[in-house]
């Protein structure tokens, strides 16, 4: 592959998604350069395409476009042995100004395909280690000059995912909310990041939480409608939170600092800690086993055979009841001894 502009066929590998993105950009840029117009990008999953459907793009040569580039990505996934040795035989005579990108968010390809690409064209993108986390952010804000003190990085970390375009994102939230020159503390941190993030089945709990029973069904439907979430993907969410508010409030009653629970349990930010103190202020323990227990039977509904056609409507009486009932309400009265839905009970 040494006679090529640009190496044709590269494996990216591993789950640190900026800096592969990072990476990709530049092959492009160099295409960009060296075809002094913009190459022809192509994204295409494993699952969705075949191999067959990356080499026949490669090797046809675009008519607008000097360069051609394909992304395959999920390229893991590539199983059936026809797949494979198509993709084998296209690695080992690849086309000219043409570039194939094989990604994945795992740390290898089929074992086949691996021995025909070089090592130097072989990359694995890992995510950021923990000591690294704090200077890539500081790093990032200088370039608003804006700082962030150690309790504000502290939120940061537990509100962002850790892979670089989150982080990145999060971090020109921050530059747009506050002017330069400043220093964020986790007040800040925590109202401009949560502000920003899309409504979520943990947004749900937050208003659960609350005892908000409008909220928690506005925000039921908004993430139904955004399909952020589906039924058993609420349900799920909901679950876990209220495990763990259960055994937060069981750490409590025993005598436990709260705050000292909470850090045990992952939740360092001010302002989670704030939503776990109100779900607290409205559900006792045996009250979230409750719910846990009504969370379940409504799962178990839905999968039934006419569950998944009023989902919604069984979402909406499974809040109703958590917050007005504490899970005594309809979910949990039985609905197959009072034959409120006997459809999903026989």
């Amino acid at each position: 592959m040494a006679d090529y502009l640009i190496s044709p066929v590269w494996i990216l590998a591993g789950p640190e998604v900026g800096l592969k993105d990072a990476f990709i950009a530049d092959i492009i840029a160099k295409a960009r350069q060296l075809g002094g117009d913009e190459p022809e990008v192509q994204r295409i999953y494993a699952g969705d395409s075949s191999p067959s459907d990356a080499i026949a793009l490669l090797q046809n040569n675009s008519l607008f476009s000097p360069w051609v580039i394909v992304e395959f990505r999920n390229a893991d996934q590539i199983s059936q042995k026809t797949d494979i040795d198509a993709m084998v035989k296209y690695c080992s005579s690849p086309a000219e100004q043409a570039v194939l990108l094989l990604e994945t968010e795992n740390y290898s390809v089929p074992k086949a395909i691996e021995k025909v690409v070089p090592p130097s064209c072989r990359k694995t993108f890992f995510e950021l280690f923990e000591n690294e986390l704090a200077g890539w952010i500081r790093r990032e804000l200088s370039q608003s000059r804006l700082s962030i003190d150690e309790d504000a990085l502290e939120s940061f970390l537990e509100l962002v995912p850790h892979d670089t375009n989150s982080l990145k994102a999060a971090c020109l939230i921050l530059s747009a909310s506050f002017p330069p020159g400043g220093m964020l503390g986790a007040s800040d941190v925590e109202a401009a990041i949560l502000r920003s993030k899309p409504e979520d089945a943990f947004t749900l709990f937050e208003k659960i939480a609350q005892g908000d029973l409008s909220l928690s069904l506005e925000v039921l439907n908004s993430v139904l409608d955004s399909r952020r979430g589906d039924a058993n993907q609420i349900i799920a969410a909901l679950v876990w939170s209220f495990r763990r508010l259960a055994r937060i409030g069981e750490a409590v009653a025993n005598g436990e600092r709260f705050e000292d629970v909470c850090i045990r349990e992952q939740a360092r930010s001010k302002t989670v800690q704030r939503q776990l103190r109100s779900g607290l202020d409205h559900y006792k323990p045996e009250d979230c086993r409750r719910i846990i227990s009504a969370l379940s039977e409504t799962e178990a509904a839905i999968r039934g055979p006419l569950g998944s056609a009023f989902d919604r409507q069984l979402l909406h009486l499974l809040i109703i009841s958590i917050i007005t009932q504490k899970g005594e309400g309809l979910a949990l009265a039985g609905w197959s001894e009072r034959g409120l839905y006997p459809q999903f009970t026989n």
